[in-house]
């Protein structure tokens, strides 16, 4: 309670004493017979018998009543107290409370039509109404006045704002208390800015310092609409405009802002002080402009002083010593202004540049040397740094991690140093650094005394300690078990805890005694859980993320985890929660929660494109079976429907739309499935019409059911069941023209997948590992019409060499086991076309285009005893595969763009037993062995993940023969007549899938 709030109600008891006295005086010393509260107490029973110092039967004693009266107040729930009293009828006296209870806000919204900026959050946040703190009347006034400060400054002048003040009906002891506001909104038309008034401009003239501010669209010179964002940027601009003239004591400042109602215009008022040229430069040696600005702050500052100048020259200092000038000398010097011109000059003297060669720790005992390297920044020259590392200001650094490490663990008397030595082992310009440690003796705790908690909670407390006996003493250890014995009895309803530590030395040498004082103070409990703003949602929703009950410890710990529960719905768009009267002394307090539903709807749309060489199935022409260079716009459509029927369900659509990828899907989600966190059931429909291959384009129809499973952090299951009709038309490969191949096939596959992510950025991880594996079964048992069993197996790791660089490597294993093959199909090819593996392209195998890798047709019989053919070339997919990627990725130009350099091997097989490590080809035949390919890429960072572009070079591709004919004239040829294949539209040539391939789409490869 603040010093004005406590104050306050000492006045208020005061005056309360003195109107209650005159009754009080002339009842003091009878017995009380009954004592009543009108209305109905508001305080929790256990808080009420807490400060009632009466009690019937007592002898009524004034001095009682005042120490009841302050002691209720205390509590915080009263805003008045009159006490009174009377005979009763069957004597004594009755002691009548009559009691003017205090109200909380209970929560806030904001309703209407609102033109963002500003947003709802935002108006809230501007009205400053504290959830669970006193409500005042004078309060809702104050936030009318911020929310229309915060329209106008967003252009808005015509804004209103309406309070609505609700008070909860009677039915508890708790709604009586609340109050509910609710602003209404009307926000009217935004105004364009019109002509500024400057003032001061100086030497920029007011076109220049309109062209800066960006209030004007360039060329038609239409005004902008104004936002608060706008204006700062305009102000910004103008600043910026100066400092470009070097004008770095220039100030900008937005006056005020007038409306032009007549013409819906708002007339920003801009004084400007431009002050003087100042110039920067260093003397005496070379040192670039860019350099100056980035260690000299007077740039940042917008200032010039003393101080300012003093920390450039350490700066400046610092930095050469970086690139090897060790005895670098930093001066400055400032020259009277002339002609509008004031210059500050650093002379700089740089002396013999040194580079690192060589970091030597000596004296380390307790800790390796490893673990001391690890927490330098000096460092010897290596190859990304070509120099080393080297300054004062890294080396006092240094010292004083090297010296925390130690005293950390018990060495109070360690000691650092760290000796330089130039010209080392006689080799001009080379350095070496000696860091010399003097551990001196550990302290050891020798005895722990710890007074004040009681049990239980003193039983869990002392194991949360480090300094017990036996073990090192230092400050960090005592500051460590103070902030988790705190820490533990705020999550367990104690805020007034408090801590003591103290400590004395023991008869031996190095040896403490250490005593801990803990003060637990009054602890708090939930009185209840009050929910405010659920108008579509289920209550019963809510309740079940709310962990915390009536009669449990109040712990703001499970508070704000609760509070992240019910985010983790997804269905709103806020949740705020408070302690309601969180300075009063009552020690039951209601938990509030006030939501804001999120919009119901929500849709996404999205574009994109991929370039590279694509395996598009043709029937005009079967050249090129290893696909062409071509480009591939896409548009994706999602709608959603959130929170249905309030339970949280979620229905979307989404549809996708490329020239290689056609596909729509249904999907209704139940989080929470059978109440448990963590899982979820998802029902989908989905239809699929892909022709990213060239040999066939491929149909599915699927539904599906999946329950996932959040069994960690980083761990996730999911367990699927998918009924779906799989087709593939298009074929253009004679000996797939078989009844059996063309047929569409039903499968019913069970599958179950699980993720171990353990990466700390899945969109551009630089550390961490990424681990999953899927298997599925289809058999006649699921309602398939084809048994085979399959696994994919992925591994990622990525590794940080140093702060800017990161290596990355990937490994994929892949397995379909066919058994039980329709009749006229071997197990093999029983697999139906769109189920085998293919890979290739820029998220898999980059030797290969999309989809290019693995088997391809020969045409030999796909069976004994089938058809055969022309050899086409065309890629047939595989019942196995591996593949592995290794990516060096490091800084290019500047943050935002990355340079990669990759090698990738691997392909698709036939099968587990035909999988091969072999570099080369047997003959044209032959796809089953490893292809390599090494290659370069850029990354380009933007808001929705890097824009890649790759370029891969394969070592070994495969050949091939083709056929560059069309379907017709492949009909024509069989390869058993002589009359047939000695046309010239009959001959096969040799071709091969290319050297070089090339890439460019959205995200890291993986």
């Amino acid at each position: 309670m603040g010093p004005k709030t406590g104050l306050g109600l000492a006045v208020l008891t005061l005056a309360c004493a003195i109107n209650s006295a005159a009754q009080i005086a002339q009842f003091e010393g009878q017995k009380i017979a009954d004592i009543e509260y009108s209305p109905a107490p508001i305080l929790d029973p256990a808080d009420l018998n807490i400060v009632q110092l009466l009690h019937k039967g007592d002898t009524l004693e004034a001095l009682d009543v005042g120490d009841t009266i302050d002691a209720m107040f205390a509590t915080g729930r009263f805003a008045d107290i009159v006490v009174e009293a009377e005979k009763a009828p069957a004597g004594g006296v009755i002691v009548r409370f009559v009691l003017t209870p205090q109200l909380f806000v209970g929560g806030s919204a904001v309703e209407g039509k609102i033109a963002n900026p500003p947003n709802r959050a935002e108006l809230l946040s501007g009205s400053q109404l504290v959830l669970g703190a006193p409500f005042r009347d004078e309060d809702v006034k104050r936030s009318v006045d911020r929310m229309t400060r915060l329209f106008r400054s967003n252009g808005l002048f015509e804004a209103t704002v309406e309070p609505k003040i609700e008070r909860a009906p009677a039915g508890s002891d708790a709604d009586v208390q609340q109050v509910f506001v609710t602003f209404q909104v009307k926000a009217g038309n935004r105004a364009k800015y019109g002509m500024p008034v400057i003032e001061g401009a100086g030497p920029l003239s007011d076109d220049t310092v309109l062209r800066a501010t960006g209030w004007r669209y360039p060329l038609i010179h239409w005004w902008k609409r104004v936002t608060s964002q706008r204006t700062r940027a305009g102000v910004q601009g103008v600043q910026a405009r100066y400092q470009k003239d070097d004008r770095l004591l220039s100030k900008v400042e937005l006056q005020d802002t007038d409306y032009d109602a007549e013409h819906h215009k708002a007339i920003p008022h801009l004084n400007i002080t431009a002050g003087p040229k100042v110039k920067v430069e260093a003397v005496e040696a070379n040192i670039s402009k860019r350099v100056l600005k980035r260690y000299v702050p007077v740039f940042s500052e917008h200032g010039v002083d003393t101080d300012l100048l003093v920390e450039g020259r350490r700066n400046l200092h610092d930095y050469l010593q970086s690139q090897g000038y060790y005895d670098a000398d930093v001066d400055f010097r400032v020259q009277p202004p002339v002609n509008d011109l004031e210059t500050i000059q650093y002379v700089i003297s740089k002396g013999q540049r040194y580079r690192m060669v060589h970091l030597e720790i000596k004296g380390n005992k307790y800790f390796d040397t490893d673990t001391i390297r690890e927490r330098m920044f000096i460092a010897p020259k290596a190859f990304n740094l070509r120099r080393g590392r080297y300054s004062d200001a890294f080396r006092r650094r240094d010292e004083a991690s090297i010296s925390d490490l130690y005293q950390a663990n018990g060495f109070r008397d360690v000691q650092v140093v760290t000796q330089v030595d130039r010209n080392y082992q006689g080799h001009q310009g080379d350095v070496a650094a000696t860091v010399n440690i003097t551990e001196g003796s550990q302290w050891v705790v020798d005895r722990l005394t710890v007074n004040g908690p009681l049990e239980p909670n003193r039983s869990q407390v002392l194991p949360l300690m480090n300094s017990v006996p036996g073990q090192p003493f230092s400050d960090v250890s005592m500051a460590a078990d103070r902030s988790a014995v705190l820490t533990w009895y705020y999550s367990h309803g104690y805020p007034s805890a408090t801590f003591r530590a103290q400590w004395s030395g023991s008869a031996t040498p190095h040896h403490v005694e250490v005593t801990y004082t803990i003060l637990e103070g009054a602890p708090q409990f939930v009185r209840g859980i009050l929910t405010h703003g659920l108008h579509t949602t289920r209550p019963s929703l809510v309740e079940k993320a709310i962990s915390l009950h009536a009669g449990d410890p109040l712990s703001p710990v499970e508070q704000t985890e609760t509070q992240k529960r019910l985010y983790d719905l997804g269905i709103f768009a806020r949740v705020d929660t408070a302690v309601e009267n969180p300075d009063g002394e009552a020690q039951h307090k209601y938990i509030l929660y006030d939501f804001e539903e999120a919009n119901r709807y929500s849709v996404s749309a999205g574009i994109g494109a991929q370039v590279a060489r694509f395996g598009k199935p043709s029937t005009q022409s079967l050249g090129s079976p290893a696909g062409s260079t071509g480009f591939s716009p896409e548009t994706s459509v999602s709608v959603s429907r959130l929170n249905l029927w309030g339970r949280g369900h979620t229905a979307s659509a989404h549809l996708v739309y490329s020239s290689i990828d056609k596909s729509g899907s249904l999907t209704y989600e139940e989080p929470r499935f059978f109440g448990l966190d963590g899982r979820n059931i998802t029902y989908s429909l989905v239809y699929e019409d892909q022709r990213d291959v060239r040999t066939f384009a491929s149909k599915r129809a699927e539904a599906s059911v999946q329950v996932s499973q959040k069994f960690s952090k980083a761990t996730t299951g999911m367990f699927r069941y998918s009924y779906r009709r799989v087709s593939a038309s298009q074929i253009v490969i004679p000996v797939l023209l078989i009844p059996q191949l063309l047929q569409p096939v039903r499968l019913g596959i069970l599958s179950a997948n699980v993720v171990r992510d353990h990466r700390d950025n899945s969109a551009n991880p630089r550390r961490g590992s990424l681990n999953s594996a899927d298997i599925r079964l289809a058999a006649r048992w699921f309602g398939s019409q084809r048994s085979f069993g399959a696994a994919l197996i992925r591994n990622a790791t990525y590794y940080s060499l140093t702060k800017s660089i990161v290596l990355a490597r990937q490994t994929e294993f892949g397995l379909i086991e066919p058994f039980s093959p329709p009749k006229g199909l071997s197990e093999m090819q029983s697999v139906p076309l769109p189920e085998r593996f293919f890979a290739g392209g820029a998220d898999s195998l980059r030797a290969f285009a999309f989809n290019e890798a693995g088997p391809r047709d020969t045409g030999v019989p796909i069976f004994p005893g089938g058809p055969s053919s022309q050899a086409t070339g065309f890629p047939l997919g595989g019942n196995a595969l591996f593949t592995n990627n290794v990516e060096l990725r490091f800084p290019l130009i500047g943050e935002n763009i990355q340079g990669v350099l990759f090698h990738d091997m691997g392909n698709v097989f036939s099968s587990l037993s035909d999988m091969s490590l072999r570099f080369r080809q047997h003959n044209l035949q032959d796809f089953d062995y490893m292809v390599h390919a090494a290659g370069i890429g850029v990354r380009y960072r933007t808001p929705v993940g890097p824009v890649r572009v790759d370029l891969a070079y394969t070592l070994n591709p495969p050949s091939f023969n083709g056929f560059n004919g069309t379907p017709q004239q492949l009909l024509q040829c069989d390869p058993n007549d002589p009359a047939t294949a000695g046309k010239s539209f009959c001959q096969v040539t040799r071709q091969n899938t290319g050297r070089i391939q090339f890439f460019f789409s959205i995200g890291q490869t993986f």
